[in-house]
């Protein structure tokens, strides 16, 4: 019995995985026309995230969350253009065991998993997540301490979330 248990279960491959995000990461850009960016992952409805960051970077509801100006750095006077986006993205899996049984191959996938990406630049361009940043480090810590924040609305709101 557990033999056939094992056989089906190897019979379910991943096509596409999402990569947990435990606290946060730092993701390079895939191109030079892209920031690197601060990523963590979201439990509570896109409109709760986006209402949450505006309200977190004291914008005006009309205003967007891409490339706001703000000096959200302790201590500093420089002003910094931040971008903040939700995402999501599910995993996707072949379903093999119906070879078995004559159905074929069925395709699933799972629940969405919501993120929040954020870049940090000036007016010229300049990515200052980035490791060759004198910036990289005390916005990293900033950016931290704002993700503890959000994950305390989040903990703190359980009607917000998706799950």
């Amino acid at each position: 019995m557990l033999f056939t248990f094992l056989i089906f279960q190897s019979c379910i491959i991943t096509t596409h995985s999402v990569k947990e995000i435990k606290t946060s990461e730092l993701n390079s850009p895939e191109d030079k026309s892209d920031y690197t960016s601060f990523k963590f992952s979201s439990s509570i409805k896109v409109q709760k995230t986006r209402d949450w960051f505006r309200n977190y970077f004291a914008l005006e509801s009309e205003d967007d969350l891409m490339n706001f100006k703000t000096s959200f750095l302790k201590g500093s006077d420089h002003e910094f253009i931040v971008t903040v986006f939700d995402y999501s993205d599910r995993e996707q899996y072949m379903d093999l065991t119906g070879l078995f049984f004559g159905d074929g191959v069925e395709t699933r996938e799972s629940d969405l998993k919501f993120f929040v990406g954020i870049t940090v630049t000036d007016k010229t361009g300049v990515d200052y997540l980035a490791e060759s940043s004198i910036f990289q480090k005390p916005l990293l810590e900033q950016l931290a301490e704002m993700r503890e924040e959000f994950r305390n609305f989040t903990v703190n709101n359980p009607d917000q979330k998706f799950f």
